[in-house]
């Protein structure tokens, strides 16, 4: 999974959130052997958070911006 998204407003030092309903597929134990994450990035500056799963069906990627302007993400997930 993979997906792109730009020009969401978020004040600086505010928490930019990132949710994705997932359906369950196969035997795969979501909290173990799913890897799911975001690199931002801000001119040259990036930053990579981890995701988590939040339970039913739920991943979620948090990030707080330390920089004001145009931060740019795209999510990449071991699903497929």
């Amino acid at each position: 999974m993979e997906v792109r998204q730009t020009m969401q407003e978020v004040e600086r030092w505010a928490m930019f959130e990132l949710s994705f309903n997932v359906p369950s597929e196969g035997e795969e134990n979501p909290y173990r052997d799913v890897r799911f994450s975001a690199r931002f990035q801000y001119r040259n500056r990036t930053v990579e958070p981890e995701g988590f799963y939040d339970g039913d069906g739920v991943y979620r990627i948090r990030f707080m911006p330390d920089e004001t302007g145009p931060w740019r993400y795209e999510t990449s997930s071991s699903l497929t």
